[in-house]
């Protein structure tokens, strides 16, 4: 996995393109969250993307969107860390910024094991 691929992973999941997702995750994905409100453990694949089909739906529901903004982004092997930001904006709010730090391990060339923290 490189960068572009990367930015398109962060462009899928801020579409909630579950298709294009399935490209870059693993079918055996575990996806940790921590700093997520209502998310007390582990997600599979369907479990994640359940979750983000929810948090786009809910975003929508009030004229808010998001985008991820990685800042960082550091590939060594099948493991990689991206440092950055989900930029979440709101109609006639200022833009918020909640920083997220991304490690994530590859297997097959698919992310395998993905574990996100959120406001660090």
């Amino acid at each position: 996995m490189d960068v572009k691929q990367l930015q398109d992973l962060f462009r899928a999941t801020d579409d909630g393109d579950a298709n294009k997702l399935r490209n870059y995750l693993h079918p055996e994905l575990i996806l940790t969250m921590i700093g997520v409100e209502g998310v007390d453990g582990p997600l599979d694949l369907p479990g994640y993307l359940q979750f983000l089909d929810s948090s786009i739906a809910y975003r929508k529901e009030r004229g808010e969107r998001t985008e991820h903004v990685p800042t960082k982004v550091k590939i060594q092997g099948d493991l990689i860390a991206i440092r950055g930001y989900l930029r979440i904006i709101s109609p006639g709010e200022p833009d918020a910024y909640l920083p997220f730090l991304d490690i994530q391990k590859l297997r097959d060339g698919k992310i395998a094991e993905y574990n996100i923290a959120f406001d660090i």
